[in-house]
């Protein structure tokens, strides 16, 4: 019964999707022709538009999209995510198909004002349909029969989460463990459970016990979860040797043996690495195109005449693998030998006056896309620290040096949420800390471009940290 709903809601999905697509590509012909008799006739249109369903069709197969699983999520950005993924492939083959039909005249507005269209549309009907789905669920519809199988930690926070959430629609019905447990939750022994699930049609086991221990049970219980059409889930026990400070494990298979990592690391993947190195190029280019080449000399004179010195400051870092490289800054202090081992704080007499602007507005920063170009450091990363704090503070923060498992960053999610300037306050570094491993665990291309949104922001309003 639960997977003929599923279906039902995947053939819904789909013939919504159509619907939606065909009628802003009609939509895109009316703006972009005026009249769509005008051009509904031409064979060529036709045959686009068909190629746009086909290929829509084509790559939410590839990709799965359309199967349901009860979201664990709370939030709406995997949603928007999966589609913006789904719709990139879809329109750069959509592109590929009309460049191979040599001779064909297409309008790229009829195109864009499809795609924006749709995007719109679309994700305003899915965001609509899950929302009222989840409320729909956490009211007692479309729900889904659950027991669990042992009281271990993880099984007891399993249930408390489901029973929070209430609109991921699970009904839990109870545990089944040792006679002498306790609990009131507790229902029935492990001999109790195939006859409680048979009578009470329940949809989904998750067991808490070690297998191991029990291997003849578990693979019999399997057998019967597999007659009688219910799933089957293991719920691990972690809390014996891993510590509560990493709320996220990954599971990874080599060959048919599970690995468990302790923390996500996307830019662990080559790929994602590459799509991050692209990036960093591009950026830089274009920084340096758009205003590099007359903002540089501008500064360069600013800092020349406030002061003695050169117009560059550069200090040994701690980079990516905790190596060591020359990081590039516009000069904001009067020559002094305290340079590399006494950090700037606030009224710091060595400040010159041209060079408390650069810092507060994060023009100082700017040289460090060089450092980008060179490929010692990435736009957006965790912010590199001179030697000697380094050194200082991988002793009394925690996880400090796990920072270094990526490239450092001209700016960071610690920077665009306002945790910047003086770091002499252990505190505040350790809130620095959290953030950058908050980042390195849940990167992606989106993150990097609302950072540099967020900073740019952050340089035009001004920030009372920086020093």
């Amino acid at each position: 019964m639960v997977r003929r709903y599923s279906q039902f809601l995947e053939l819904v999905y789909f013939l919504v999707d159509i619907l939606l697509l065909n009628a802003s590509f009609l939509l895109a012909m009316l703006i972009s022709f005026d009249r769509i008799s005008k051009v509904s006739s031409d064979r060529k249109f036709a045959m686009l538009l068909v190629a746009v369903n086909l290929i829509w069709f084509l790559v939410t197969s590839v990709f799965n999209y359309y199967k349901t699983e009860r979201e664990r999520r709370t939030g709406y950005e995997h949603l928007v995510f999966r589609f913006v993924k789904v719709l990139a492939f879809q329109a750069l083959l959509t592109f590929t198909y009309l460049f191979l039909i040599k001779g064909y005249q297409f309008s790229r507005s009829q195109l864009a004002f499809t795609y924006i269209f749709f995007t719109v549309i679309d994700l305003a009907w899915r965001i609509g349909f899950e929302t009222y789905l989840k409320r729909y669920r956490a009211r007692g519809g479309n729900y889904r029969r659950i027991i669990v199988i042992g009281t271990t930690n993880a099984s007891l926070q399993f249930v408390r989460e489901i029973q929070v959430h209430n609109e991921f629609g699970y009904r839990f019905m109870g545990y089944f463990d040792d006679p002498e447990t306790s609990m009131s939750e507790v229902i029935g022994d492990l001999n109790a459970v195939k006859a409680y699930c048979t009578v009470n049609n329940i949809d989904e086991i998750y067991f808490a016990l070690q297998p191991s221990e029990m291997t003849e049970y578990v693979d019999d219980l399997m057998e019967f979860s597999n007659e009688k059409l219910i799933r089957f889930r293991i719920v691990p026990e972690f809390s014996n040797y891993i510590s509560k400070q990493f709320k996220k494990v990954n599971i990874e298979y080599y060959g048919n043996t599970p690995i468990l990592s302790i923390r996500p690391e996307p830019l662990d993947n080559i790929y994602n690495r590459l799509q991050k190195r692209l990036f960093d190029i591009s950026f830089a280019m274009l920084f340096f195109v758009l205003l590099g080449w007359w903002l540089f000399p501008i500064i360069a004179l600013f800092v020349k005449f406030s002061s003695r010195g050169p117009v560059f400051f550069k200090q040994k870092r701690s980079g990516e693998g905790n190596e060591e490289f020359l990081c590039y800054k516009f000069r904001t202090m009067e020559v002094n030998a305290e340079a590399d081992t006494k950090q700037a704080t606030k009224n710091d007499p060595r400040i010159t006056r041209v060079g408390s602007f650069l810092r507060k507005s994060n023009l100082d920063e700017l040289p460090q896309f060089i450092n980008v170009l060179l490929g010692d450091m990435s736009v957006v990363g965790p912010r590199p620290h001179m030697l000697k704090h380094t050194a200082e503070y991988s002793k009394i923060v925690n996880n400090f040096m796990v920072r270094h498992f990526v490239k450092p960053g001209i700016t960071g999610a610690a920077q665009a949420n306002g945790y910047r300037g003086d770091t002499t306050d252990p505190v505040m570094m350790e809130k620095r800390v959290q953030y950058d491993l908050w980042y390195l665990e849940n990167w992606s291309f989106w993150l990097d471009i609302k950072i540099v949104f967020l900073t740019v922001w952050s340089m035009i309003k001004g920030n009372e940290n920086a020093v």
